[in-house]
């Protein structure tokens, strides 16, 4: 099977009201689309979008370049054999650029699936579950606002729920923990999102500060090249560390392992470069006892979907994902949305990634 045509798109969307977070704030989701189409008119379709400035070098307008000038042209008229085959030419056409091969990597694995008539979750070695339930996020809030906004999400089901801190007021972000965990009370699970926020000294302050309010963990509290910092932090024993922005390649999350800095990794298939770069660290953090989270806090139901699916495949991956970004859009790339609101997601049937993208939808977003 042959790749006869790649499109490649920009797309808008905006955001309700905002998403802030501590290295600055989203109001519109700008994403990557691709179509992969074979000579047997299969097409398969992927799509990353643009990390906020401070998260990834990447951004919409120079993955496009990457996309259409770089990897479009390497592509077209190659044979679509296999993933491992498919990976390995594009690291081998450029180095880096992990979002845009996510984009790529996502849709040559629902090409294939879809000719093979199977789910990427199977093609993955699964799958292990059917349905994960879901950690309801928003962003930075005040501590009179937060409670109202936790409730709600309670209310709709999620029995775990997130929120962001990591600004310069450490004692109000200190507060914003306090008043989340009042406001939602004991049978719910809390996680706290830093961003590399904070400085060592700052982080040993909150998580002192935080300590009763049974963090489930501290995301990313310093910054991405702080191993030593993060390590002093897990070595207190109050909350446990998970790492993100530390955690972009397999090389990174084996540093985390060597430093014994962390007790969690979390994963997004954009930064990690797509299902084979997941799939390794998700190997590695099996042999060194390591939780693995899974999701995107800002995505379409194309990307939810794509991670849904790697989600169903591993059962070292946390119960727990946080794919919840369509429900943060205005809009969408499908006119079937995931359903999130009872705070869960069941994997989408039928072949390939599920989930369908709307001819409509693409136009009216298309940037």
């Amino acid at each position: 099977m042959k790749i006869s045509n790649i499109e490649v798109f920009k797309v808008s969307i905006p955001v309700k009201g905002d998403y802030r977070m501590a290295t600055g704030v989203h109001t519109a989701l700008e994403s990557l689309v691709i179509r992969l189409i074979s000579d047997d008119g299969i097409v398969g379709i992927g799509e990353a979008h643009q990390g906020i400035a401070g998260y990834t070098y990447e951004t919409i307008d120079s993955m496009y370049a990457v996309a259409q000038h770089t990897f479009r042209p390497a592509l077209i008229g190659t044979d679509l054999v296999s993933i491992e085959e498919f990976h390995s030419r594009m690291e081998f056409i450029r180095i880096g650029n992990p979002f845009v091969k996510s984009a790529f990597e996502t849709a040559a694995y629902d090409l294939l699936a879809k000719q093979r008539g199977i789910s990427i979750a199977e093609m993955l070695g699964g799958p292990v579950r059917n349905q994960i339930q879901l950690s309801g996020g928003i962003g930075i809030d005040t501590p009179e606002r937060l409670g109202g906004k936790l409730t709600e999400l309670v209310d709709k089901g999620y029995k775990t729920v997130k929120i962001k801190i990591g600004t310069n007021d450490i004692h109000n972000d200190i507060a914003c923990v306090i008043a989340a965990r009042k406001a939602i009370g004991d049978n719910v699970n809390l996680r706290v999102d830093c961003n590399s926020g904070y400085t060592t000294p700052d982080a040993v302050t909150v998580i002192r500060g935080i300590a009763e309010c049974n963090v489930e963990h501290l995301e990313q509290p310093v910054s991405a090249l702080n191993f030593r910092g993060l390590r002093k932090l897990r070595s207190m024993g109050v909350v446990p560390i998970l790492a993100d922005e530390s955690a972009f390649t397999v090389a990174d999350v084996m540093r985390c392992i060597e430093q014994d800095a962390v007790d969690a990794v979390k994963i997004k298939i954009t930064k990690v470069g797509g299902y084979i770069n997941a799939r390794r660290i998700i190997e590695l953090c099996q042999a060194a006892d390591l939780k693995v989270i899974l999701g995107q806090g800002l995505c379409s139901s194309i990307e939810a979907s794509a991670e849904m699916q790697l989600a169903c495949a591993f059962a070292q991956i946390d119960s727990v994902g946080e794919m919840v970004g369509p429900a943060k859009l205005s809009g969408d790339l499908t006119d079937s949305p995931i359903d999130l609101s009872e705070g869960k997601l069941i994997l989408p049937p039928g072949f390939g990634m599920g989930t369908t993208l709307s001819e409509a939808k693409l136009k009216q977003y298309s940037v």
